[in-house]
């Protein structure tokens, strides 16, 4: 697809529906995962993405044993889309691997955070589970009237940023933004391997892909 049909996409899908899914009241609450080791210092961030979760993510790690890897799983219905992308470039610049745990989802807000997960080496590290679920669809307020055009352009202009500074599939990016606001689209494990996800197996106990 090339960059103008890309933009038009994502536009189009926008112009529809733009804010973020904020019919979830509750901040996301951070806590120390089991999985933690002398070597991984991991988190679990369950609950709604609201303004603010990035700061308190930050005061929760400082408090944390300085270890060399750290990790976040992630169960979310969604929330801000835009604390939700600064979360995706906190866990990028400071090396943070993003898991959506067997069980869990991650959808929405939640998803596009995810996508910012990174290794200790600085490349992408994202991990999905087979029986956990990562969906994607265009953000909406309830009872909010639409943005003007130049509002939505900024919001598109907004998120291709992001995907490009994160390494984003760009694929994942026209396929959120091509299911509308009320529906989810739900990554199947062929695509989550396909985009470069790594895959969890809890059967096996292993990666997939």
């Amino acid at each position: 697809m090339g960059k103008a049909a890309l933009v038009w996409t994502l536009w189009s899908a926008l112009l529809v529906s733009t804010q973020a899914d904020t019919n979830h009241a509750e901040a996301l609450e951070f806590s120390t995962h089991a999985n933690t080791s002398p070597r991984l210092t991991a988190i679990r961030a369950e609950g709604s993405i609201q303004n603010g979760d990035t700061t308190r993510l930050q005061v929760f790690l400082a408090a944390q044993p300085r270890r060399p890897i750290s990790a976040i799983y992630l169960s979310s219905p969604g929330g801000s889309l835009y604390e939700g992308l600064r979360l995706g470039r906190y866990f990028k610049d400071n090396r943070i691997k993003t898991i959506v745990e067997g069980g869990s989802i991650c959808a929405s807000a939640c998803a596009f955070a995810f996508l910012g997960g990174h290794d200790e080496k600085g490349k992408p590290w994202r991990s999905s589970s087979d029986n956990s679920q990562l969906g994607f669809h265009a953000f909406s307020t309830p009872g909010q009237p639409l943005r003007n055009e130049n509002e939505t352009q900024h919001t598109v202009a907004d998120l291709l940023a992001y995907g490009q500074e994160i390494d984003a599939p760009l694929d994942l990016l026209v396929a959120a933004f091509a299911t509308p606001s009320d529906q989810m689209y739900w990554l199947s494990q062929l695509e989550i391997c396909r985009l470069g996800i790594k895959l969890w197996s809890n059967e096996l106990k292993r990666f997939l892909c």
